[in-house]
């Protein structure tokens, strides 16, 4: 998955970024980029989410397990690739509440993760003090809409996540 910076970003690319952290870009974006996502998603299973191509962000498809119903519920989502695994971000573009897979994974914390082709089972894990600051730093090097979606939604904490490969788990 290749991750640009923000350095490394296209102009289109970082145009896309900064859109997407203003508040219309946001709205904007949050009602039409998972209908696109997951569209690209069942008809180019091996390819990556549209949102990826057009914004150079490393974008996967976490489906958690509903916390009230038990159905699968696929979301596409920034991944922050870490060592060993990689990272999501509840920001919901800064709105006032918490995105619903954050209480799918804090129910049922394994979930797949499909990111480049691949499929991945994962367990979630919500990160604290250092090792939530530096994901958000690794986040920051890429998106800085992130900034903007703290500052909107000032009045909660945005939870970061970890994701590790269940086959992690099965080896200790």
């Amino acid at each position: 998955m290749p991750v640009h910076t923000h350095a490394e970003a296209t102009a289109f690319e970082r145009a896309l970024r900064a859109l997407g952290g203003t508040r219309p870009g946001s709205w904007f974006f949050s009602h039409t980029l998972h209908r696109l996502d997951r569209v690209s998603a069942r008809w180019a299973p091996d390819r990556p989410l549209i949102s990826q191509v057009l914004s150079g962000l490393p974008v996967g498809m976490l489906t958690t397990t509903g916390a009230k119903s038990g159905l699968p519920r696929p979301v596409p989502l920034v991944i922050v690739p870490l060592d060993g695994g990689w990272a999501v971000i509840a920001s919901s573009f800064g709105r006032a509440r918490h995105p619903a897979w954050r209480a799918n994974l804090l129910a049922h914390p394994t979930a797949t993760l499909e990111l480049d082709g691949r499929t991945h089972p994962v367990r979630a894990r919500l990160t604290h003090g250092e090792e939530r600051a530096a994901i958000l730093r690794s986040a920051m090097a890429f998106y800085r809409g992130y900034a903007a979606y703290a500052r909107r939604a000032s009045q909660r904490e945005i939870d970061i996540f970890a994701l590790r490969p269940v086959s992690q788990f099965e080896q200790r």
